[in-house]
C-alpha cells in the first residue's frame, strides 16, 4: 500500500461523522477560539473527504510527481475547518517531505487526520512542528494569512536563506458574485452558502454581490434565511453583526438582516465588510462589475455567477461552488504543480 491508497482508506473512515477520531477532533475543535460550528465542521469534512477518491487522486498525483524531493513547510491558516488538507495532499503526492505548523484556532482536526494516516501508512514523510522548526528545516514555504502576516513570513524566509521563488505566500483575498436577475430559488440558496458558510471567513467566500439595479432582493433574503435555518451562525458572528447593524442604522445606511442577526446585507459601494457582512452593489450595466473585477484582480480570489455569464467570462465559476472547490483548484491563480515540480 502507498500513500495514495492510505489516503483513500482514511478518507473512507472519516466520511462517517461517528468515526471516533473525527468525532473527538470535532468536539475538541468546537471548544477553541474560532468561529466554527458543528454544522460548518461537518460540511467541511464531508466535502473534503468526498474529494479523496482513488481515480481523482491518481489523476492529480500524475501531474504532481517529481524526482527532486524537497522539504516543504506549510504555515496553515485556521479560518476554515480542515483547510490544511489541499496543501498537505499536494506535498505528499508530489513525493516531497511535509512539515506543517497548525493554527491555534484549529489544532485538532487536521492533526487527527494526519495521525490516522500515519497509522495507516507509517512510511509517510509528514510531521507537524513549531514555526521555528519549520523555518529552520524547510527548503520551500507555503503560507496563507493576512497581508501583514505574509510580509513577516517573507522576511523570515529570506533571512533563512530562501529565495522568493521558494515561497508561495497567499495574502488576504475575497470573492464576489455577479447576478443577472434570472437566478431561481435554488441558485439563490447556493449563493447563501457561498457567502455565509464558515462565517464568510474564507478567501473563496462571497463578500460582494453585484446585482441588476432593478432586481428585488427578496429572493436573496429568503435564500439567506433558508441557509441559516440549516447552518446557524456562530455566536461570535451574531454578536459582530449586531454591532454592525446598529452602526448602519445610526448612519441611515440601507441594509437588511433577520431578527436573530444570522446575516447582514448592506447596500452601497463595492467595499469589503467584516466576515459575514455581505455588500449588495446594484449595477446598471454589466461593464460596471466586470471593470471592478478587472481593476481588483490582485485582491479577488474567485468570481461566481449565473450559467450564462460564466459561459461568457472565462475564469468565472458557477454560483454554489465557493465552499466546494476541486482538489486541484488554484489558490491565487497558481497551481501546486507549478510550485512543487519546479
Amino acid at each position: 500500500m502507498d500513500s495514495l491508497e492510505a489516503l483513500v482508506r482514511v478518507a473512507s473512515r472519516w466520511s462517517d461523522p461517528d468515526y471516533p477520531a473525527r468525532a473527538l477532533a470535532t468536539e475538541s475543535t468546537l471548544q477553541l477560539d474560532n468561529r466554527f460550528t458543528e454544522e460548518s465542521i461537518a460540511f467541511a469534512v464531508n466535502q473534503q473527504m468526498d474529494l479523496l477518491r482513488k481515480e481523482d487522486l491518481t489523476r492529480w498525483a500524475a501531474t504532481l510527481n517529481t524526482t527532486n524531493s524537497a522539504c516543504v513547510g506549510v504555515l496553515n491558516p485556521g479560518n476554515i475547518p480542515l483547510v490544511e488538507l489541499q496543501d498537505f495532499i499536494a506535498v505528499v503526492l508530489s513525493g516531497h517531505s511535509y512539515l506543517g505548523a497548525v493554527s491555534s484556532k484549529s489544532s485538532f482536526l487536521f492533526p487527527a487526520f494526519v495521525d490516522d494516516l500515519k497509522r495507516e501508512y507509517p512510511e509517510l514523510r509528514a510531521d507537524l512542528v513549531s514555526q521555528d522548526v519549520l523555518f529552520s528545516q524547510a527548503s520551500r514555504i507555503i503560507a496563507a494569512g493576512t497581508d501583514e502576516t505574509m510580509a513577516l513570513v517573507a522576511e523570515k524566509a529570506l533571512q533563512g536563506g530562501l529565495k522568493p521563488e521558494d515561497c508561495w505566500l497567499r495574502g488576504h483575498r475575497y470573492s464576489v458574485a455577479v447576478l443577472d436577475g434570472t437566478e431561481n430559488e435554488d441558485v439563490l440558496l447556493d449563493l447563501a452558502e457561498d457567502a455565509l458558510m464558515h462565517g464568510g471567513m474564507g478567501c473563496r467566500s462571497v463578500a460582494i454581490v453585484f446585482a441588476p439595479e432593478n432586481m428585488p432582493i427578496d429572493g436573496v433574503l429568503d435564500g439567506f434565511s433558508a441557509h441559516r435555518s440549516l447552518s446557524p451562525a456562530h455566536p461570535a458572528t451574531v454578536g459582530s453583526l449586531k454591532l454592525q447593524e446598529a452602526y448602519l442604522s445610526a448612519i441611515g445606511a440601507p441594509h437588511a438582516f433577520d431578527d436573530d442577526y444570522q446575516f447582514l446585507i448592506s447596500r452601497g459601494t463595492p467595499d469589503v465588510q467584516t466576515p459575514g457582512h455581505v455588500r449588495w452593489v446594484p449595477y446598471s450595466s454589466i461593464t460596471e462589475p466586470t471593470e471592478f473585477i478587472a481593476a481588483h484582480m490582485h485582491s479577488i480570489q474567485c468570481v461566481f455567477s449565473s450559467a450564462e455569464l460564466v459561459s461568457n467570462h472565462p475564469g468565472w465559476e458557477p454560483i454554489g461552488q465557493a465552499q466546494r472547490p476541486a482538489l486541484d483548484w488554484h489558490p491565487d491563480g497558481k497551481s501546486h504543480v507549478s510550485f512543487l515540480r519546479r
